[in-house]
């Protein structure tokens, strides 16, 4: 279990760095017979890619959906499922009921400068000091290079 944990926070983590778009979903509250327990998370990122489980099967797969249009609309939600009888749409059989925290992690905005002169090398260092990714364009040769843009 130890593992799996690890494996779902580095996951996070990476995508943090990265900037990637992503959310967490997270079991917060089981009643009754469920595939997860409390605690338990997964990471989704925008195109559907997971790691970790919230309990699989029918319930993991509208959890994903839900996680992608949370990402879309940048927005957290909850979602509560009964997990009883799929012929009534129920997306599990287990007898119980789970509600699930998806929460939608933070990108890093993104600072589009043009002009790598020494007005734009000013914006991006107070893009960067304000935590945003920066991006610099400059048509002229040797301006918007890694040395002078770290």
């Amino acid at each position: 279990m130890y593992e799996e944990v690890e494996r779902v926070y580095e996951a996070i983590l990476e995508a943090l760095r990265a900037g990637r778009p992503a959310a967490v979903a997270t079991v917060v509250e089981v009643a009754g017979a469920a595939p997860r327990h409390r605690g338990a998370k997964m990471l989704v990122l925008a195109d559907g890619t997971t790691v970790g489980t919230v309990g699989g099967g029918g319930v993991e797969a509208q959890v994903i959906e839900e996680a992608k249009a949370a990402i879309a609309e940048g927005r957290s939600r909850e979602v509560h499922y009964r997990l009883r009888d799929p012929d009534r749409g129920d997306p599990g059989v287990c007898g119980g009921d789970m509600r699930i925290l998806i929460e939608v992690l933070p990108t890093r905005p993104t600072l589009l400068i043009l002009g790598a002169g020494h007005v734009g090398l000013a914006v991006a260092e107070l893009g960067s000091f304000l935590g945003y990714r920066i991006v610099v364009m400059d048509e002229r040769p040797g301006l918007a290079t890694p040395e002078r843009f770290p």
